[in-house]
């Protein structure tokens, strides 16, 4: 049986003898808030090994079947093809530096005997080691004048058309004439530009106050010793439906890209999720509330109950992550990061994470890129896009075993390049 001492610390709190809040013990209706635990860190471990086998096995198996594809065929020396702009550095380094053949091409990264050969051959015939470039062809209809007004019509108006482009180039040079196709190719090849997915952000996300606001809450935690890589938790809490689709599709030539779906709106199931940049901590689906077969009494006030995920659902997971970082004594006093959503922000929920001997810790708002978990669920959903599914069971399925994965060959490393 465990003994706390809790003291008054003359503000009015009630304080254990490390000056830490009173232990809170919140009591969550599980009937109504119904979470079903899909992943915890201990089963994570459990797998650990056996998938790091699993890998040793496959990499000794390609390494086999190279091998085996290397005896059957004949080798041959791969020969690289070196541009003028490369011949004329390396004769810039032989006349104006005074450099030997050997070592001109050394400093270039050629190899000597090319190197030599290339010197020898330029004694012999020196127009004869560069390239001829064929002449023919028709002139090029746009040039750089017209790539000035492309880029700013862009600039203005990403989502701009080839059609209202060609309008715009024809107003200004009353003569030309381009086909679309001939537009559309200098657009890629000369503008450098090409056509992509939009993100859509909100107008404040790049505020000056918000950038602000970015900065001062980095230099706020910085002070502590907070970090991303070796303390912190990550939260959030994702929506998944069997509707999911890669956004880009094959199709014929002349006919429209169609995916048919089972239904035109799909049940969303939400996860909630937690972890760090080592390990999976914890991972819960919610289930959909259960109705109260309690008669209501003519004229109580009670309010509609929500479908989707609310503080219910995120105390009892919050609850559940703790219990099991609470077995493991290095994740004892970790930082848990979360953004500032509605059903994070109560001030009952960073008391709860205090007295459990954590900390709570917000990030500022339209913020996402500090948090990695954001990027987390973003490979688990392309991973389960790229897979097609008709039941929950199996979108289910897929998302366990997609998360368990990512975390276990350390796909998200990437994702930790950024803490305060």
């Amino acid at each position: 049986m465990n003994i706390q001492f809790l003291f008054e610390n003359g503000k009015g709190s009630v304080v254990d003898e490390y000056s830490r809040p009173e232990p809170m013990d919140y009591i969550v209706d599980e009937e109504q808030f119904r979470l079903e635990t899909l992943g915890s860190h201990t089963q994570y471990l459990a797998q650990r090994p056996l998938a790091i086998e699993e890998e040793a096995m496959q990499t000794d198996n390609q390494i086999k079947d190279s091998n085996d594809v290397v005896k059957g065929t004949s080798v041959k020396r791969n020969y690289t093809r070196y541009s003028d702009q490369d011949k004329v550095r390396f004769f810039k380094l032989m006349f104006e530096k005074c450099l030997s053949a050997a070592a001109a091409a050394t400093q270039l990264g050629i190899h000597v005997r090319t190197g030599q050969k290339c010197a020898k051959q330029y004694e012999k015939d020196s127009e004869s080691i560069f390239e001829k470039r064929r002449m023919g062809g028709r002139p090029p209809i746009l040039h750089e004048k017209h790539k000035n007004i492309i880029l700013g019509c862009i600039d203005e108006n990403p989502s701009i058309i080839l059609d209202e482009l060609m309008k715009k180039l024809k107003h200004i040079f009353i003569e030309l004439k381009v086909l679309k196709t001939t537009l559309f190719d200098f657009v890629k090849q000369h503008c450098n530009l090409s056509l992509k997915k939009a993100r859509l952000q909100p107008v404040d996300r790049n505020s000056e106050e918000k950038i602000q606001e970015r900065l001062d809450w980095i230099r706020k935690w910085e002070k502590i010793d907070m970090d991303f890589t070796k303390n912190c938790v990550f939260l959030d809490e994702p929506a998944f439906h069997i509707n999911l689709e890669r956004s880009m599709v094959w199709s014929k030539r002349g006919t429209p890209a169609v995916v048919t779906v089972p239904k035109t709106r799909a049940t969303t199931t939400t996860i909630l999720g937690a972890i760090s940049a080592e390990d999976l901590i914890k991972y819960s689906l919610r289930l959909p509330q259960a109705s109260s077969n309690k008669k209501r009494k003519r004229g109580d006030s009670a309010g509609h109950t929500s479908k989707g995920t609310v503080k219910g659902h995120y105390v009892s997971f919050l609850k559940a992550t703790m219990d099991e970082m609470d077995q493991y004594l290095h994740m004892k006093g970790h930082y848990l990061v979360m953004n500032n959503a509605p059903i994070h922000t109560s001030e009952d929920i960073a008391k709860y994470i205090e007295s459990r001997g954590y900390h709570c810790v917000y990030l500022s708002s339209y913020s996402p890129e500090p948090n990695p978990i954001e990027q987390f669920w973003s490979v688990v959903k392309s991973k389960v896009k790229r897979n097609k599914f008709f039941e929950k069971e199996m979108l289910m399925t897929r998302i366990c075993e997609t998360s368990t994965v990512a975390a276990l060959f350390k796909g998200g490393q990437n994702f930790w390049n950024i803490h305060p």
